[in-house]
């Protein structure tokens, strides 16, 4: 019997149609994808990204196009992802290419590369000054003045953004935590960090966390949760302070410079998160309830003491009225000799206290 004929590219790119950004950098295989795409069209001898020409890269970009297809409103974005993963890919590869010449010679050429091109290649590598470029590059990237180790990740070829953005899937947050990427990143799986720096820097942060929160009040402070304790913002703001900068790149963030330029200018705070809402809401009505019982509590005061002390009440209605404004005009004002008025209030701020500490108020005499 003869089986149907099945056209499994067609079903492939069925799949990867109208893409979000999202699916496009999860989809299994993109990096591969990536480096197929500049190994089977390297046709000039561009050694590094800076000699690579724009026609060349539009014309991968081009081909990149060919195998997903993503919606249009995101095509910038996309350009900016292929050419971030484009450049890290084919970087790595000549990099691979090169090591492999120093040990083998011609020999270490892969079959698909034109001769004329690996030839490019070998004659660029063998520049007295760019090997010397290349060799002070290799030795301030191991340089270590501090004694804490080089920096180093174990993240592996996950980028940083694809961690942040699966975590964010999980746990439904909006903001990633640089100190949470840090340990994620930095810590190996016995629970040591794989060098001095990066422990160095979490502690610091950590630390200055818990200093914040413990200082702060969750219901004055515009950077705190309703929970106490600060959001992501503030935390990241904390760990860009800390972390050390080199050439405008913050250490233990990778890929997520923006994020981390957002964090040290100080973002808008996210006020419309319902649940930050929810807790807020529940803090004022609280709060609210409180100053009732306390206003509560002063009219309780003042029919007690215009049982005991009419003049004495008389007093501190008539102080009140006036912070109000509800004061009536019609009414005559009660005559009060000076001496006798400093003495009333004296005594009612003595009734205050005395309430205050469970006595009972004092009685005037006239």
């Amino acid at each position: 019997m003869t089986q149907p004929y099945v056209n499994h590219s067609d079903a492939q790119a069925d799949c990867l149609n109208n893409l979000t950004l999202e699916e496009l950098l999860d989809s299994p295989g993109l990096a591969a994808t990536v480096c197929s795409i500049f190994e089977r069209d390297f046709k000039e001898p561009h050694a590094n990204w800076s000699q690579t020409s724009k026609a060349t890269i539009d014309r991968w970009y081009e081909t990149f196009g060919q195998v997903y297809n993503w919606d249009r409103s995101i095509n910038k974005r996309v350009r900016v992802e292929f050419e971030a993963k484009l450049k890290s890919r084919m970087s790595d590869q000549v990099s691979r290419w090169k090591g492999n010449w120093k040990e083998k010679g011609d020999e270490a050429k892969p079959k698909w590369i034109d001769p004329d091109v690996w030839k490019g290649l070998v004659q660029f590598w063998q520049d007295p000054k760019l090997e010397k470029k290349s060799t002070n590059s290799k030795n301030a990237r191991y340089h270590d003045p501090e004694g804490k180790g080089i920096y180093k990740h174990c993240s592996g070829q996950t980028s940083y953004k694809a961690r942040v953005r699966k975590r964010c899937e999980k746990t439904g947050e909006t903001t990633p935590d640089f100190l949470e990427l840090l340990d994620e990143t930095h810590r190996k799986a016995d629970g040591t960090f794989i060098d001095g720096k990066s422990e160095e820097i979490y502690k610091q942060v950590t630390s200055r966390i818990e200093e914040e929160e413990s200082h702060m009040c969750s219901l004055d402070n515009p950077e705190s949760t309703g929970s106490g304790g600060l959001f992501v913002h503030a935390k990241n703001k904390i760990f860009t302070e800390v972390a050390p900068r080199k050439k405008e790149r913050i250490y233990g963030v990778g890929s997520l410079q923006f994020e981390a330029s957002s964090a040290h200018s100080g973002p808008t705070l996210p006020s419309d998160d319902p649940v930050i809402l929810s807790q807020k809401l529940a803090a004022a009505e609280a709060c609210i309830q409180s100053q009732v019982e306390r206003i509560n509590s002063f009219d309780i005061l003042f029919d007690y003491l215009a049982d005991k002390d009419p003049a004495l009440a008389a007093i501190l209605r008539r102080g009140s009225s006036t912070q109000t404004g509800q004061a009536n005009a019609n009414a005559p004002p009660v005559a009060t000799a000076p001496e006798q008025q400093v003495a009333n209030e004296e005594t009612a701020v003595a009734a205050l206290a005395n309430l205050a500490i469970g006595s009972s108020p004092p009685s005037t005499v006239f």
